[in-house]
């Protein structure tokens, strides 16, 4: 649902009274940002790499491993952020809500801070976080926010109203930012699914796959025909697909009914789903779709015709009114009724040149470096 472009767009010191020290000094705008810098600079999420870029903006040095300040024990917390150890004393943390609420040191912030931070994620839909230094308590908040992609609310629109599906967005982002970004693109606030591990969006994936089953199932049991034509009114289960391109979303495309991976996405995503989508532009999706359901009416069609040709035939014959020839010329002429009625799916030349040049540009644009560093997508994991 979003572009995977991240940006930094507010950066605040703050001083906490902490367990520890009853009087912090507020360190420099220039010295968080640096350190926030430094400690993100090793990850290789789009996250971590637009605060290096907004802190190069602002000329904060980020002082390298070979400088005096050194980064050990640089460890990746799942779903919550980004612990190491700067200068060999100072223990940093840095990441969402969660990981503040898990170590004691969100319920010291003061209301102004926490109002402010909430703020940021309701007006740009973006990710917010903070930084802590040891027993100085959290002295730094930072809002990056990633730009919706233009097709999105169309993209949901289309899913929702004209072709009957339901949407859910799943998102390991906080609830505010959750719903920044679902409000622009048309979501209710109960389709919202958000700040979900890698595991939770497991466990969201199998539980919409075991209730679509049990919906089937009641409805089967309730069926009130005879059981010669039960079989008319038995529902047939909604498949549950879901449409991602991070790492942590490879889980659950594995365990979706249907998984679609974005081209632009992880290697891992696209090694677990079932359909790879050329790029990351959402309106192939609904291409997809609507193709698919074209191929089976066009099945359908021709399934019935052919039937429909050789009873006729059949009947003729029972009568003594057709010839071999007849059945030649119904048989061979419904082979190319039905093979130009299926070729009728093929695109016309003018979609031909838009397919090629979008490959042309698809090879232009490196998208195997875009693979390898993960999209950057974290809200976008779109489940129908």
């Amino acid at each position: 649902l979003t572009q995977g472009v991240f940006q930094l767009l507010h950066f605040e010191t703050i001083v906490t009274t902490t367990t520890t020290t009853t009087t912090t000094r507020r360190r420099s705008r220039k010295e968080v940002l640096g350190i926030l810098a430094l400690v993100e600079a090793p990850a290789s999420h789009p996250l971590s790499d637009a605060i290096v870029r907004g802190a190069a903006k602002e000329q904060v040095d980020v002082p390298s491993t070979t400088k005096q300040q050194l980064v050990t024990n640089h460890t990746l917390l799942p779903g919550e952020g980004i612990s190491a150890v700067v200068d060999g004393t100072d223990v940093v943390h840095v990441g969402n809500t969660k990981l503040f609420q898990r170590l004691g040191l969100y319920g010291l912030l003061s209301d102004d801070d926490r109002a402010m931070v909430e703020g940021w994620a309701f007006r740009d839909g973006g990710t917010t976080g903070f930084v802590s230094i040891g027993g100085e308590g959290i002295v730094g908040a930072y809002s990056v926010a990633d730009k919706i992609r233009d097709e999105a609310k169309g993209v949901v629109h289309t899913l929702r109203a004209t072709m009957g599906i339901e949407v859910t967005m799943l998102t390991g982002d906080q609830r505010p930012a959750a719903l920044g970004i679902g409000n622009q693109i048309g979501l209710y606030h109960e389709d919202i699914k958000s700040e979900l591990l890698p595991e939770d969006k497991m466990t969201a994936i199998s539980n919409m796959v075991v209730e679509e089953e049990e919906k089937t199932n009641n409805n089967n049991t309730s069926c009130c025909c005879c059981c010669i034509f039960k079989s008319c009114c038995r529902r047939r289960r909604g498949a549950v697909m879901m449409c991602g391109d991070g790492v942590n979303d490879a889980p659950s495309l594995a365990l979706a009914d249907i998984s679609v991976a974005m081209g632009e996405g992880a290697a891992l995503a696209m090694e677990n789903s079932d359909v790879t989508l050329m790029d990351s532009n959402l309106e192939k999706l609904v291409f997809s779709l609507t193709m698919g359901r074209r191929v089976v009416r066009i099945i359908v069609v021709n399934i019935v015709f052919s039937l429909t040709i050789k009873a006729v035939v059949m009947g003729f014959a029972f009568a003594g009114r057709a010839s071999l020839w007849a059945a030649i010329i119904s048989d061979v002429g419904a082979m190319l009724i039905v093979t130009l009625n299926s070729m009728r799916l093929l695109p016309s030349s003018k979609k031909v040149k838009n397919i090629q040049a979008s490959l042309s540009s698809i090879a232009g644009t490196g998208t195997p470096a875009a693979a390898a560093a993960g999209g950057g997508v974290d809200v976008g994991e779109v489940v129908v």
